[in-house]
């Protein structure tokens, strides 16, 4: 993670809008934080382990600290981070500041809802901080839809209504204003269970080319998530 360079001010004549300043920049980093995590996931963007804190032996959650599922250096970074932020906001909070104004402003600018991620931090590490968008869905967990979040990141990256959906398109073989059918000769664009005549659900997304499930897919993932 490349953290952003805020500057070492004396603590005695530090301003208020300096502090402030400081505060959404670091506030970003942990944003960035994300970036991180989608690069620690296995070629699916959804992590490689398989959810009972072991995985490969690259994520913590094993009962050394975290439990958050997320490569040690990763947390160790995190948590460097948040510390900065803790700081900063103690100093604003002995001044007095009230920040909610600027987080507002700052989150309407990029899209990201900042006062809830600097709520997080303070939580943290009992709760790890995810961006969220202004409807309060955290990014990393949004489903393909863009609309819900999924209920992790080990399955398919669908929310339930969209697995449903989904399910029920392959099953009666008939399209709707979100999904599309298809059938493919080329494995690049198939699941694992099918063949060139097995029938494929997709998102329709022009210009984009989603992943595509067969029946098997879907009904091993209702499955699993009904199991956890």
């Amino acid at each position: 993670m490349r953290f952003a360079k805020v500057p070492k001010r004396p603590t005695d004549y530090v301003t208020s809008d300096d502090l402030l300043h400081d505060l959404l920049l670091v506030l970003k980093d942990v944003v960035a934080f994300e970036s991180n995590l989608i690069n620690a996931s296995n070629g699916s963007g959804h992590y490689a382990g398989n959810g009972n804190g072991n995985g490969n032996g690259r994520y913590n959650g094993n009962g050394n600290g975290n439990g958050h599922h997320i490569p040690e250096s990763e947390f160790a970074q995190l948590t460097l981070v948040i510390q900065k932020i803790t700081d900063l906001y103690g100093r604003l909070n002995k001044r007095n500041l009230d920040v909610d104004q600027a987080l507002v402003e700052a989150s309407s600018q990029i899209g990201l809802d900042l006062k809830q991620l600097l709520h997080d931090c303070l939580r943290f590490p009992a709760v790890l901080p995810y961006a969220r968008n202004l409807k309060g869905l955290r990014r990393l967990f949004l489903c393909y839809c863009g609309e819900q979040e999924i209920s992790d990141r080990h399955g398919l990256g669908l929310c339930p209504e969209c697995l449903e959906s989904a399910l029920e398109c392959v099953q009666e073989k008939k399209k709707n204003n979100k999904f599309v059918l298809y059938s493919s000769h080329s494995p690049q664009v198939r699941c694992r269970h099918a063949d060139f005549s097995t029938m494929l659900v997709t998102f329709y997304k022009p210009g984009q080319w989603p992943p595509a499930w067969c029946e098997i897919c879907l009904k091993q993932e209702k499955n699993r998530l009904a199991n956890k």
